[in-house]
């Protein structure tokens, strides 16, 4: 219709579009935004623009069956010393699964042997890493970023330590995975290290999913 002079207010709703679409994101290279456009059309004159961004978040449930599922990793190595070659280190690290929501608490469980004759220092680092495509997918370039970080304490030389329940916590503002994107992945993985002084650190990966639909805990009887 034909507007005339003065302020015109219309409330109305917009149904989303079905489809399995990216949730919105900011990222070193590239980005997914949704926006609402609204045009005023005048005679005569260029068009009237009003844009609003909106937060578009994708439904990823951490109660499927495959993310409720435990993980569990392993490594060890021999270090050595000029000619001499000092005992293995060792150790094995798991978690309850796989999704996890921002502002979760991440219950992680290892268990570490040092029978080497180096003091070692247990660490577990939540790893973000942003994945960005050509959109024939013939190259690509991969920009990881350390969230969060704890340590533990010193293993101290032929000795053993345990994490029992030991726990890190995802940022509330950690974006979402995305997998379904052409050109644009972010992924996260649990980084369990063991820091080796004059050497190359011991580590395993674990990957997670950052879901927006948390674990249901069914309320407790009393």
């Amino acid at each position: 219709m034909v507007l005339r002079q003065g302020t015109h207010v219309y409330p109305f709703t917009m149904q989303l579009p079905q489809g399995n679409f990216p949730s919105a994101f900011q990222g070193v290279h590239g980005r997914v935004t949704y926006a609402l456009v609204v045009q005023i059309h005048r005679p005569w004159h260029l068009a009237k623009e009003f844009r609003a961004e909106l937060n578009f978040v994708s439904h990823i449930d951490a109660n499927h069956p495959q993310l409720l599922e435990p993980l569990a990793a392993s490594n060890s190595k021999e270090l050595c010393c000029l000619c001499c070659t000092s005992g293995p280190i060792s150790m094995n690290a798991g978690l309850e699964r796989k999704g996890f929501v921002p502002g979760e608490m991440i219950q992680i469980n290892a268990e570490f042997e040092n029978s080497s004759s180096r003091t070692v220092i247990p660490t577990a680092t939540l790893v973000q890493t942003q994945t960005f495509y050509t959109i024939s997918r013939s190259s690509k370039r991969l920009v990881p970023k350390e969230l969060v970080k704890i340590e533990g304490r010193h293993l101290m030389p032929n000795s053993t330590g345990v994490w029992g329940d030991q726990m890190l916590q995802i940022p509330a503002n950690t974006p979402l995975t995305i997998s379904n994107c052409q050109i644009l992945e972010v992924d996260y993985y649990l980084l369990v290290s063991l820091k080796i002084p004059n050497g190359v650190n011991l580590k395993v990966l674990i990957p997670l999913v950052i879901c927006s639909i948390p674990v249901y805990r069914p309320p407790a009887d009393f």
